[in-house]
Parts: structure tokens; sequence; C-alpha cells
């Protein structure tokens, strides 16, 4: 506890530096780590490669041997051979050369074969010649070559015949008294083999292919091996890869990794050895960089650190201190800030907020004062409609008393009405109450437009009586008729109200003759369903209203009547959904 209040009360710049400190380090250790994880899966992967690399040559090389001793075995039964080997001395000289061109020819293809065969012979001691597919097809017989290529192969050493620092692999046919009648042999390449390995070998690194007995070796190399490397190389040692495809080894106080593979068909092992430092070297410079990363890393910490004091800690002084005076109520102040960045924008929304205070504590005085004359005004309004109603009632009694009936039901539809308009109360009211308002009002105009126009107003339904609607629906919808279209007409008018209930909605029809056309049908519903048209009053407002309160199908549709003009319908959920309850 100590030594946390300790690092609470340093400055602001020694907390910023440890504070990148603390989180800087455990992340270069996890680096370090991963780094050494890496080198190792790097380590293991080259390993593969090298063990991939090394299997691969000795599948090429055992492929290439075993098409050349196949071929050998086919050649074997060859017809021209086989006359060149048993009668070649009764044969005709044309018959004979003839025989020798085509075993030359196939020679020739045998060689070809692969790129590791350096020449392809058959000893005939008959015709005491050697046919070859080099330049020379014809030479001279070497008995003693032959003597010692025809020595049988031991089958579980090795396939191949060393003679004169060079490699065969020689098929004899036929022994009599101890001499093969025929000798077919080829000459295996050791300057293409180490040619080869030298494509597949890193640089500074050895490739060698040696046979079980070390009579044989093919070095691939940019210098000649060391006498250690030699005997860690050597078959006849003891084996020192045990049985890993590839291992670590130390040689003259240099690591090594080696990877070898054997071919038990011909007995022999392909092995490379290649420095340990051209893995390590790129791993270990990447170390050194890691080290100096953290290095630069401190030092820039400390820099930034630095800096971001200035940038900070300066500023937030200035809106500390600010904070301070309008917590005194020092409201009278504006600070600058030179610059467009976070501090500049804080700096600004703080001018601002001060300013828009002092606006809103003007405003609160302002407004309680404006309540207060609101409510004077309310009550004032609240008298007048109850006067101008009460009015109409006396007119109605005097028209009443003086027997003059079209006064009588004039004062008194117009006294309802206005009682209607007028009153306080819920934003709601009972269908019955809608429908008697609207009554009232179809009741001065059929007084106003006397024999003009003939008005038929169904009644409600006595379910649909006590259901909650908007305030003034049905009245506008029909006073929308009279004023576009009902008052044009010189006589013949037509209004219809009816209600139907279908489908657990209530459809109350507004229609009259007044004449429209489906263009001008069209035109009112595109306007009705403009959500952009801020139109606050008649068919819109009533169609929103109704879309707000119930949602889904509610609302009005409109049409092109029977009776020639426009035909409005309310649609009306008799129960609310739940979410537009």
């Amino acid at each position: 506890m100590k030594l946390i209040r300790t690092l609470g009360s340093l400055p602001i710049l020694p907390k910023i530096a440890l504070t990148f400190l603390v989180v800087l380090t455990p992340l270069f250790f996890v680096g370090l780590r991963m780094n050494e994880s890496g080198a190792g899966i790097v380590r293991e992967e080259i390993s593969k490669s090298l063990s991939s690399r090394v299997e691969l040559y000795m599948d090429i090389l055992d492929s290439d041997f075993e098409r050349a001793i196949t071929m050998l075995r086919e050649y074997m039964n060859d017809e021209d051979l086989m006359k060149l080997s048993t009668t070649s001395e009764i044969m005709p000289d044309i018959e004979r050369t003839e025989s020798v061109l085509r075993l030359k020819k196939r020679l020739d293809l045998l060689k070809r074969s692969s790129s590791f065969i350096d020449n392809a012979m058959a000893f005939i001691p008959m015709m005491d010649r050697t046919v070859a597919s080099n330049a020379n097809a014809i030479t001279e017989f070497d008995d003693e070559m032959f003597r010692d290529l025809s020595q049988p192969a031991d089958p579980l050493n090795s396939p191949f015949t060393f003679w004169n620092n060079r490699v065969y692999i020689c098929v004899p046919y036929g022994f009599v008294n101890n001499s093969p009648l025929f000798l077919l042999a080829v000459e295996i390449s050791n300057a293409e083999i180490s040619s080869k390995l030298k494509q597949f070998t890193p640089d500074d690194s050895l490739a060698v292919l040696v046979s079980n007995t070390m009579a044989w070796s093919t070095f691939a190399s940019a210098r000649k091996p060391s006498k250690d490397e030699l005997a860690a190389l050597s078959p006849m040692e003891e084996d020192t890869l045990e049985e890993e495809p590839s291992k670590m080894i130390v040689l003259d106080g240099v690591k090594y990794l080696i990877a070898s593979e054997r071919s038990d068909s011909y007995n022999t092992k392909l092995i490379m050895m290649v420095p340990s430092d051209l893995v390590e070297k790129p791993l270990e410079r990447y170390r050194y960089w890691m080290f100096a990363m953290y290095a630069a890393s401190v030092l820039i910490i400390i820099a930034f650190s630095f800096g971001m004091y200035r940038l900070i800690h300066r500023p937030l002084k200035v809106l500390v201190r600010s904070f301070r005076k309008i917590e005194q109520g020092q409201f009278e102040l504006s600070i600058d800030y030179p610059f467009k960045d976070e501090f500049g924008y804080l700096y600004r929304r703080l001018n601002a907020t001060v300013k828009e205070l002092k606006r809103l504590i003007h405003e609160v005085y302002e407004q309680q004062y404006r309540a207060r004359l609101a409510e004077l005004r309310h009550l004032q309004s609240q008298i007048n409609p109850h006067f101008l109603y009460n009015t109409f009632f006396i007119l109605y009694r005097m028209a009443r008393q003086e027997g003059n009936e079209n006064i009588e039901k004039v004062t008194k539809h117009l006294g309802e009405y206005f009682q209607f308009i007028t009153r306080d109360g819920a934003e709601e009211v009972s269908l019955d109450s809608e429908v008697a308002h609207a009554k009232s009002y179809t009741e001065i105009q059929s007084i106003r437009f006397s024999n003009r126009i003939e008005i038929k107003f169904a009644e409600l339904p006595q379910q649909a009586e006590q259901i909650l609607v908007p305030r003034l629906i049905l009245q506008p919808i029909i006073e929308n008729a009279f004023v576009h279209s009902l008052e044009k007409r010189a006589k013949g008018g037509q209004l219809e109200v009816d209600f139907h209930i279908e489908d657990s909605e209530l459809h109350i029809r507004v229609e009259d003759s007044g004449g429209i056309e489906e263009e001008q049908v069209a035109r009112l519903k595109a306007l009705l369903n403009d959500s952009d048209v801020t139109t606050t009053t008649g068919m819109i407002n009533v169609h929103r209203r109704l879309q707000i309160k119930y949602g889904g199908s509610a609302g009005l549709q409109l049409s092109r009547g029977t009776l020639g003009g426009l035909k409005i319908v309310l649609v009306i959920p008799l129960k609310e959904t739940s979410s537009h309850a």
C-alpha cells in the first residue's frame, strides 16, 4: 500500500514513463520468448527440409540405378548380343557389322536413359571385342577388366563393382569354364553425381554419397572435407546419426546439422552436413534487433512522456482553473487555444457551455414568468367558449318559445358543436360522442343548403359505441366533402355516412357525389402516403393520428365511389394491438 501511495503521488511525467515501461517489458519478454520458440520451429523446419532434400535425392538415385539395372537385365536377351556372343565366328561380315551397329544403338539408348551413366559396354569374348556407347563403338578386348568385372557381386552388400577407381554395375551371362559368354556393364559417373549433389547442397555445406565398404564415395562441396568430417561421415565408424533423421554434432568446435538417408536396395547412404551458423546467424541477428528495439523503445518512451507532459498537462491546468471559476459562479470567462486539436475542441465546447448556461439561467427566469401568464390566459380561454355555447343555448330556447323551428335547430346544433370542440379533458372520446358531433355538423350544413344536398347518416353499431378514438376524426372528413365537392353543386348533391364491421375492424364510409377523376384520387393517395408532407389538418391529420394510435391497416382508404365522387373509408380496429395501446 505504501508503494502504491508513493507511486500515486509521483508527477505525471514519471507516471507516464513507468506506465509505458510496465506495459512494454512483458511484451518484450513475450516477444523474446516467441523469438526463441520461432527459432526452434525454424530449426526443426530446416532440419525437416534438409532431411526431405536428402530423401528426395536418394530416391532419384535409387530410381536411376533401378532403371539401369532393369535395362541391363532386359538386354541380356538381346538377339544381336546373343548371336555375337555365340556365332560371331561364322556370321557373314555384313551381318556381324549390322548386329554390332544395332547393339551400339541400344547401348546408346541405355546411356541416355540416365544422366548418372557415363558409359554402357558389352564385353564379347568370342569377338575379342568390346562394344561401347562412347565415340569408339568397338574397342580391343581388355582381359583384365573383363575378368575383374565378371566377378559376381554380393547382392547383400552392394550391386556396384569397383575397378580402377571407377564404379560399375555389371551383369554377366552364361558362365562357361568360369567365364561368362558376355558381360553387360554401365559406368556410373562420379562427376555427374557430384554435380547433382552440389545443386542440392547449400553453400559451405558438405554432401557425400558412400557405400558400406567406403570403397566408393562422391563428395559435393566447395571445400575439401577435413579428416574429422570424413571420420564422422564414414560408414565404417559407429553410426553417428543413430535412429534420428537429423541431429547436431560438434566438430573442431563448430556445430553442424547432419541429415542422412540410407538406400537398403543398394547399400548406399547419402549424408549432408550443414554448418549451424547458416541457420543460427539470421536468428541471432533477429535476437540482437529485439534488444536494440527494446533499448530504442525506452528512449522513445522517455521522449514521448516528456512530450505528452507538455501537450496534455499544461492545457489540463487551464481547464481545471476554468472549472473552479465556474463552480464559484463566474460565468464571464472565455479561454483561448491556438490549435484545432482535441483540447481546442474542449476549450471551444467549454466556452459554448458557459454561454449556454448563461442563456438557460436567463430562460428559466423568463419561463417562470411566461408560465404564470399562460396559466392566466388558459383560464380566460376556458371562460370564453363556455360563454359562447351558453349563448347559443339561450338563442335556442328563445327560438323555441317563438316557434321558429329552423333557428331552434341551428342554435341547438351549434351549441352542441362548440361544446364538443371547446371542452377540456382527454384527447380521446367515445366513438358515439364523435359521431354525435359529426351529426351536429351535418345537421347544420343540411339546414344551410336546404334541398340542394341530400344527407344519409346511418346509425352507429351498438358494439362500437364505447370504443375510444382520437377526437375530431369524422367531422373533418365530412367537412372536406362539403368544402371541396358539395358546395359547388347547385342541386342533386348527395352525402352518405355509414358503418360496417369487417374482420374485427370498423369501416366508416364517407362518400359524396361531387365528382372526381381517377387521377385526382391517385394524387390524393400519394399525398396521404408521403411521409415528408408536413400538413397537420384535414385528411392527412386524421390519417396520421389513426396510424399512430392503432398502426397496421388503420387510417384512411381513398377511392372513387359509386356516387361519382370521392369515397373515404376510416379503418379502426375494434381491438387495439399492445404496441399501440
